[in-house]
C-alpha cells in the first residue's frame, strides 16, 4: 500500500492499514444510510439485501454490504444501533411475550363479556400459540393407492380415464408390450 507525503512515497505494511481501518470504523459515527439501515432491518418488513438498497447501498452490492453491516465485526456500531433501536420499539410500543399475552388475554375477556365468542375464541388460540401451548399445523395428507391395485385394476382406471379425457391421449405414442422378465418379476412381487 502506498501513501504519499510531500515529495517521497511511504510504504506502509498491510496490517496497519487495517489496524487503522478497525480504529476508525469502531470509532466513527454512523452515517445516514447506516442510520437508514438499520431502522429498516428494525422494523423487518424487508429483506437484509433490500433494507441496503433502501438506504441507498450499491443494487450489485447490497447482499454483501448487508451481510457486513449485520455481522458486528466489521460495523459494530450498527449492530450496537439495531440493538438500541430494537430496546426503543419494546418501550415504545411493549411489544414483548408477556405483554402480547396478557393483551389477548385482555381481548378475549372483553370480547367474551360483549358477547362476541368467536372473537373470543381466536384471541384464546393466538395466545395459547404465543404460549407455545398450541402450534398451527396445516398440513394436507394425500395418500395415492396405486400401489396397492392389482394390474388389472390400473388398466381398468386408466381406460376409464382415457373414455372420459380423450384430448389427454391425442397424439402419438407407442404401446410397449411387457416382457417376459417384467412379467417374471412382477410375479415376484405377488
Amino acid at each position: 500500500m502506498l501513501h504519499f507525503k510531500a515529495d517521497r512515497v511511504i510504504f506502509f505494511p498491510f496490517f496497519i492499514d487495517k489496524i487503522w481501518e478497525k480504529l476508525y470504523y469502531g470509532v466513527m459515527p454512523l452515517t445516514n444510510r447506516q442510520k437508514t439501515f438499520s431502522k429498516l432491518i428494525v422494523e423487518g418488513t424487508y429483506s437484509n439485501s433490500e433494507c441496503a438498497r433502501r438506504a441507498g447501498y450499491s443494487e450489485g452490492q447490497a447482499r454483501k454490504t448487508a451481510s457486513l453491516l449485520l455481522n458486528g465485526r466489521d460495523f459494530p456500531l450498527v449492530v450496537d444501533h439495531i440493538k438500541e433501536l430494537r430496546e426503543n420499539y419494546e418501550r415504545k410500543y411493549g411489544v414483548t411475550l408477556m405483554g402480547q399475552l396478557k393483551r389477548f388475554a385482555d381481548l378475549s375477556k372483553g370480547a367474551e363479556e360483549s358477547g362476541q365468542f368467536s372473537a373470543a375464541v381466536n384471541a384464546e388460540k393466538y395466545r395459547s400459540n404465543l404460549g407455545g401451548l398450541a402450534v398451527d399445523r396445516r398440513e394436507t395428507n394425500i395418500t395415492h393407492n396405486l400401489d396397492k391395485l392389482s394390474r388389472e385394476e390400473i388398466v381398468a382406471r386408466l381406460s376409464e380415464i382415457r373414455k372420459n379425457h380423450p384430448s389427454a391421449f391425442e397424439g402419438e405414442y407407442k404401446v410397449v408390450e411387457e416382457s417376459e422378465r417384467a412379467r417374471s418379476l412382477s410375479d415376484l412381487g405377488k
